[in-house]
């Protein structure tokens, strides 16, 4: 009976985590952590916060943007970051890009 016992709390353990795991959108790999991102634009129509991980590209996030902003999604893009046009395939890891930048929006 006591090995049974344990098997069911076990098993509502498993459950309950999840359940947690759920709720978050992202599910963290090794070597992966969570970043906060600004996004703004030239014209200051576009001005949010994203999170992401540090392993997601410019590429990744734009999806995430013409989610939100539907209306961009037909016009060509690119972003700037401290002075650097940001690469649409590297990883902000790879591009330098930490918690809190700030990436510009711009326009061709």
């Amino acid at each position: 009976m006591q090995l049974q016992d344990e098997i069911i709390k076990l098993f509502k353990k498993i459950d309950d985590l999840n359940t947690k795991l759920k709720r978050y959108p992202f599910i963290l790999e090794n070597n992966e952590k969570l970043i906060s991102v600004l996004i703004t634009s030239t014209n200051q129509k576009i001005n949010c916060s994203m999170i992401c991980k540090n392993t997601f590209t410019m590429n990744d996030l734009e999806k995430e943007l013409y989610r939100e902003y539907p209306e961009i999604s037909e016009t060509e893009n690119y972003f700037i970051c401290k002075g650097n046009i940001i690469n649409r395939f590297k990883t902000f890891e790879s591009s330098n890009i930490k918690d809190g930048d700030i990436l510009i929006m711009n326009q061709k």
